[in-house]
């Protein structure tokens, strides 16, 4: 075995792709499932397309590009840049814009690729990260489908993100509006109305979602079966899909606040410490170039957390349910943000079980 590792549990994978195909199946909706998180793993990709899975979206080309021959669509979901543009068109159909200088290089790439591109204009809705504002959308969509190699597939807008907006049936039946209003001014079908993300999942799994709302954009939902508007369980989706495994180092009986003149630690960060006296402390073999350490949670839930520098991470085992020693292993479960940099980090070896 080589540690750190990023265990990937296939069953559970599966168990939740399948679950929330089946959740917007009654509304119709389709969802694009997006592999950033866990950067196009190709091993991950092929599980979820053989749950069921036939559209997958991603932020980075280079993830589009590993799984182009997975699955029905890919969505770029980051706006494009325009030194991009061409890769953009060649490893995804459809792509998030707000831009329309970048659209009209997307039409450019298009045209010189002989190919179509998808284009989904995104709307602020109050979040303030990308889109159009409102006022702007029927002159941006009139500018679209002048362009030629390009075509309005759709408009969305997002939420959870910068501004931790919840979205909510008002934002997205005025999201619904919009699209009616662009169908009926330029005679179009405009079949994607994309209402968000994860945090959306909240008002499918209540029945609220606004008829209209034809697409979602979906990643923390199946990765870590949970709806990030109030970061509550959806139904009985695995949150335990993912775990990362670590070997202890050291293991030692050490006072639990550092002695001297305390100064900026490895990060620049003034550390503050809790005296509880002398403590069992383990290292770890993983730091924060592997993973967000303090998201990382102990399945034991007696070990606490201490810090961690780039290569190390502490912790408190005084009270761990076992023994442990020098070489044993350690399990967590990560939340988004640690699941994330430990999918990127290739210092951390990813198996699919």
């Amino acid at each position: 075995m080589s540690y750190p590792e990023l265990l990937v549990d296939r069953v559970k994978l599966q168990h939740n792709v399948k679950t929330l195909l089946a959740m917007a199946a009654p509304s119709g909706l389709q969802i694009h499932f997006v592999t950033k998180c866990i950067c196009g793993w190709r091993p991950i990709v092929e599980a979820m397309n053989e749950a069921g899975a036939d559209y997958f979206a991603d932020s980075r080309v280079e993830n589009l590009a590993n799984i182009q021959d997975i699955g029905l669509s890919r969505m770029m979901v980051r706006i494009p840049m325009q030194s991009q543009a061409m890769d953009t068109v060649r490893y995804s159909d459809l792509s998030l814009n707000s831009d329309l200088s970048v659209i009209e290089s997307l039409s450019d790439a298009a045209l010189a690729l002989e190919r179509t591109h998808g284009v989904i204009l995104m709307v602020e809705m109050g979040d303030l990260r990308e889109g159009f504002m409102p006022d702007e959308l029927i002159d941006a969509a009139s500018r679209v489908l002048n362009l030629r190699g390009v075509w309005l597939a759709g408009i969305g807008a997002n939420f959870n993100c910068y501004g931790g907006i919840i979205p909510e049936e008002k934002q997205l039946k005025q999201l619904i509006e919009m699209a009616e209003s662009i169908r009926r001014r330029f005679g179009i079908p405009l079949p994607i109305v994309s209402g968000g993300n994860t945090g959306s999942l909240y008002l499918l799994k209540e029945g609220r979602m606004p008829e209209g709302i034809t697409h979602l954009r979906i990643g923390e939902g199946f990765l870590i079966g949970i709806e990030t508007s109030f970061r509550r369980a959806i139904g009985d989706l695995y949150t335990d899909v993912f775990t990362v495994r670590a070997e202890i180092v050291e293991l030692r009986r050490k006072p639990s606040v550092p002695q001297g003149m305390i100064g900026p630690n490895s990060f620049n960060e003034i550390p503050v410490f809790e005296d509880h006296g002398n403590i069992w402390r383990a290292i770890v073999a993983i730091g924060e170039q592997d993973a967000r350490c303090d998201t990382l949670t102990p399945r034991d839930k007696n070990v606490r957390f201490l810090g961690a520098s780039s290569d190390h991470m502490l912790l408190d085992v005084t009270h761990a349910l076992r023994d442990f020693k020098v070489g044993d292993i350690l399990e967590f479960s990560p939340d988004y943000a640690a699941l994330l940099r430990a999918s990127t980090s290739p210092y951390v070896n990813k198996r699919l079980v």
